[in-house]
């Protein structure tokens, strides 16, 4: 009984935690959305929706800000750290809705209001189109016992790969770096047809008016998914090394929908050591590469059995192999290696996996009607 009126008084303490029922702007909250995403853990998520339907709005946790404690941070450093990074989402969700990003989550509007009756009455939030899910809820995996089932999918998982591929080269072309490219970033629309990035808050950009608040780090994303040099500490961090790492995750992702595995996951079991335990006994990353490109090759020997169908292994396994490089420098197209925007990388990787599931299509037609 105690704690629940402890719980009760936390509540009406923080504003923002206590959203469900209320209306904020012209949009009625609703119910709260669970949310296991490490790196959005200072957010809460509620179903809103107004005259034009429903949205997801993204509130800044106040609570969480106030009562966590972070070893070698006071809880006011975690306080302004948490604040500037919703206020920088806040600003690349307007630059990526202001520039048409057709293949990036649509930021609708964002806002902050003080509600009456909290000792901590600040709502600080940002509105998105809601989408159906993640794209880890919706993909299929081989069962090997139907070809035609099996092709559908690979085909489905091509469409929707050639789309998020789409997202990524529109950040890259506005100077952004995604950063976080998962499963957990990937939101699906259109019943399962319409794929698009979310996710912003990890996102990279050097614009002035874009200043990223993790600057400083050469990753701030999820770290199962994270590329091998990031484990490392490197000293490179610019844009192109930013960019680097997206690309490598976008590879990461299409070994994901293949084997329900990510490459950093195969890499490690390749390994004498993991790449965190690795990095903490002090290795320098040149040093170890050779063993980590000894075990990457390995890898992709066993990823091409993951692919149904026969004629489209080679070319699926040549984006994995040139995306997933565990050498940043020669990650991306012989001949495109990473410039300024790394757009020749992700273009030729867009034309290659349009290629690819309009084949796949074609085959599917082929076998229905037989």
């Amino acid at each position: 009984m105690i704690n629940l009126v402890i719980d009760r008084i936390m509540k009406t303490a923080f504003a923002s935690s206590d959203l469900s029922g209320k209306t904020i702007g012209n949009w009625k909250v609703k119910d709260v959305i669970a949310n296991n995403d490490i790196t959005t853990q200072y957010s809460l998520f509620y179903n809103v929706e107004n005259d034009n339907g429903p949205a997801i709005m993204k509130v800044l946790d106040t609570e969480k800000c106030y009562g966590d404690k972070e070893e070698g941070i006071s809880r006011m450093e975690l306080l302004s750290r948490e604040t500037t990074a919703f206020h920088y989402e806040t600003k690349v969700a307007e630059a990526c809705a202001s520039r048409h990003m057709s293949n990036v989550i649509r930021y609708i509007e964002s806002g902050e209001v003080d509600l009456d009756g909290y000792a901590i009455p600040m709502v600080a939030y940002i509105v998105y189109e809601l989408s159906e899910g993640k794209i880890g809820d919706f993909l299929k995996y081989s069962s090997k016992s139907d070809f035609v089932v099996d092709l559908r999918m690979l085909v489905e998982k091509l469409r929707s790969l050639h789309q998020v591929t789409k997202g990524v080269k529109q950040l890259h072309t506005n100077f952004i770096a995604h950063h976080n490219i998962t499963p957990q970033s990937v939101e699906v629309f259109d019943s399962n047809s319409t794929f698009k990035l979310g996710a912003l808050h990890t996102s990279h950009t050097d614009q002035d008016e874009l200043q990223s608040p993790e600057s400083g780090k050469l990753y701030n994303g999820d770290l199962t998914f994270a590329p091998p040099e990031a484990f490392f500490a490197p000293n490179k961090r610019d844009m192109g090394s930013y960019y680097q790492i997206d690309t490598y995750m976008l590879g990461n992702l299409v070994v994901y929908y293949l084997t329900q595995l990510n490459m950093t996951t195969l890499l490690n079991r390749h390994l004498p050591y993991t790449l965190k335990e690795w990095a903490k006994g002090g290795a320098d990353y040149q040093a170890v590469l050779p063993d980590i490109i000894n075990a990457f090759e390995k890898v992709l020997k066993n990823i091409k059995s993951c692919i149904c169908v026969e004629e489209l292994q080679e070319p699926i396994m040549e984006i994995i192999s040139c995306l997933c490089n565990p050498d940043p420098e020669k990650r991306g197209y012989p001949g495109t290696f990473m410039t300024a925007t790394a757009n020749a990388d992700l273009q030729r990787v867009l034309t290659k996996l349009d290629i690819l599931y309009k084949r796949g299509e074609r085959l599917l037609a082929q076998y229905n009607h037989r």
